[in-house]
């Protein structure tokens, strides 16, 4: 099962009542549900009578064999936006986008793991309307028909994932497996939450990721073959995966965390050179520690201390065997001239 939306999607029906519609063949110039949205998918649906004044708008799902449609949830309607009780004669049920859903600021649908969202995916020559136009791959991703666009994540619950399942198995993705990666260039491929299925161009295959909200806030859909095929995708999580910049100030709430490996440090400048950074109150380290001041500039205010002997610049330079002062807490007021 799975959320699908299709132009020119058009059936008659002749069901009446309130329940499930049975759909009886498509008009001319359109194409079933069982073409467009596939058996046991979900869509949007609109169902009008040909000569009554009955209608209604809502959300919908198709059985096996897509014969019928349950009217799911209703959205807008004749009968004061509930289910209709469609009189005797024939309807028109169609495939349709909600102005409800246009209106509301940038509204995302739930893609679950049974039913994902689903982007049809397919493989075309690239034209000037593709960001890297004249870059790499001469082929470009076309998603739901459109070339290769900049695409918005929903996600942010870890225990509601919201998933997306990018549809490879039109044949013009043969040689072509989308994946994902931290970079345009594919330096770095994300992995989590990324699963695929077949060989693309193939039945059944696909590439699916599930969003939360330690999903980076923005990926790029590539080639894994090809380079520069796709476009990027961004998601409002709690990850960033760039460069943070900020044009105000910068509020942590109660803790703030740096990395523990050697390879990632915080510097504090300007651009052109480090500033001198004041500190009041006590600084703790723990056991097993050490605090290596490597600048020149580091004098001693004051200091409480027993047995110890320190230097101008607040350095231990002598400690007799009975130092208590140590083990008890050595406490030393001191400006750092960075």
């Amino acid at each position: 099962m799975a959320f699908v939306l299709n132009d020119r999607v058009k059936e008659t029906s002749t069901t009446t009542g309130t329940g499930s519609i049975a759909l009886s063949g498509a008009l001319t110039g359109f194409e079933t549900f069982a073409a467009g949205i596939g058996n046991s998918n979900t869509t949007y649906y609109a169902i009008a009578h040909q000569t009554a004044n009955e209608f209604e708008v809502g959300f919908g799902t198709l059985d096996g064999s897509s014969a019928n449609i349950a009217r799911t949830s209703i959205i807008s309607s004749s009968n004061s936006d509930a289910a209709v009780n469609f009189s005797a004669g024939t309807k028109d049920v169609f495939c349709t986008l909600p102005s409800s859903k246009i209106s509301l600021p940038s509204p995302k649908e739930y893609g679950s793991s049974s039913n994902p969202i689903i982007i049809t995916t397919k493989v075309g020559t690239k034209t000037a309307a593709h960001p890297y136009s004249g870059q790499g791959s001469s082929s470009a991703y076309f998603l739901n028909g459109l070339e290769s666009p900049a695409i918005q994540f929903a996600g942010n619950d870890t225990s509601y994932k919201y998933y997306y399942r990018f549809d490879t198995s039109h044949s013009s993705n043969s040689g072509h497996p989308l994946l994902f990666y931290l970079q345009a260039d594919k330096t770095t491929a994300y992995t989590t939450g990324v699963t695929t299925n077949g060989s693309p161009g193939s039945a059944g295959a696909y590439t699916q990721i599930a969003v939360d909200s330690e999903t980076p806030n923005t990926l790029y859909y590539q080639c894994s073959s090809h380079s520069l095929m796709g476009n990027y995708s961004s998601a409002i999580t709690n990850k960033v995966n760039s460069n943070l910049s900020t044009m105000g100030e910068l509020s942590v709430g109660t803790l703030f965390k740096m990395p523990t490996n050697t390879a990632n440090k915080m510097l504090i400048a300007d651009g052109t050179s480090f500033q001198e950074v004041d500190m009041s109150g006590d600084a703790t380290i723990a056991s097993g520690g050490a605090l290596t001041l490597a600048n020149l500039g580091v004098s001693a205010a004051s200091y409480t201390a027993t047995n110890l002997t320190v230097d101008a610049k607040g350095r231990i330079t002598s400690a007799s065997s009975g130092a208590a002062g140590v083990s008890a807490g050595f406490v030393i007021a001191m400006s750092v001239a960075l």
